[in-house]
């Protein structure tokens, strides 16, 4: 199966190619750069690493440049797509070990888990982002009839065959994003599975502000609330029509 690793990123100068070069060799044939209109030298750096580009059509946010690493994926002919963001505060190693969940049939959506191994999770992740995170992980599990422990890593794979049949174009174009294609990927029917990473904050990598954080949270609760209502036939959502 042909893995397509796609780089978000914007103003990523300071850790990009931290990142790239921790991504194992023998996956770094198909990767590019998602870039989402950078203003410092992030381009020149993905130039000397010999990175292909794909950049996002417009400016957007999170949500907007996930698309174009979702669409570009699949122009590439990538069988699985894996997401990975480019200020290095997830762990580039992992991304075998969760495209191997895929390949085996184990999994459609796999998940790099920040909360296997909770005490870490909680001595590195600001406090804000841990009991968020738990929080909005719970509903969902029970919304959803999962066991996941970490929804909303910003570590991801997933299966090619699953992403052509959700519209995630639809979704926001924010941090928002990752909920809705988490809650479409089960409503077409895929399978979850994590694997456990370290939690990195460092004073380069980015951090969503405890506002953002906040306003993320509700959106997801929102989103929820969409699902239980599309699902039970109460009121149907373009974002959760599923092709067949």
């Amino acid at each position: 199966m042909k893995t397509v690793i796609a780089i978000l990123g914007r103003n990523a100068e300071k850790t990009l190619e931290k990142t790239y070069l921790e991504i194992p060799r023998n996956y770094r044939k198909n990767v590019f750069l998602s870039d989402d209109n950078s203003t410092d030298s992030t381009l020149e750096i993905a130039k000397k690493l010999k990175l292909k580009v794909y950049k996002n059509p417009r400016k957007g946010g999170y949500g907007s440049n996930a698309k174009n690493c979702f669409n570009s994926a699949i122009k590439e002919g990538a069988d699985i797509i894996v997401i990975l963001h480019s200020d290095n505060q997830y762990d580039a190693t992992k991304i075998p070990a969760m495209v191997k969940l895929i390949e085996e049939g184990k999994a459609d959506f796999s998940i790099g888990s920040r909360m296997i191994g909770a005490r870490k999770g909680l001595k590195n992740m600001p406090l804000h982002r841990y009991f968020g995170n738990r929080g909005l992980t719970l509903f969902e599990n029970l919304i959803m009839g999962t066991k996941v422990k970490d929804f909303h890593s910003g570590l991801m794979a997933i299966r090619t065959e699953i992403a052509k049949k959700i519209p995630y174009n639809l979704n926001y174009d924010d941090y928002a994003f990752h909920s809705e294609i988490v809650m479409q990927t089960r409503m077409a029917g895929g399978k979850f599975a994590e694997v456990g990473i370290p939690t990195r904050y460092e004073d380069e990598s980015q951090s969503t502000s405890t506002f953002r954080t906040i306003a993320y949270g509700f959106r997801t609760l929102a989103i929820l609330g969409r699902y239980i209502m599309h699902k039970s036939g109460v009121k149907r959502h373009p974002t959760l029509e599923i092709k067949r």
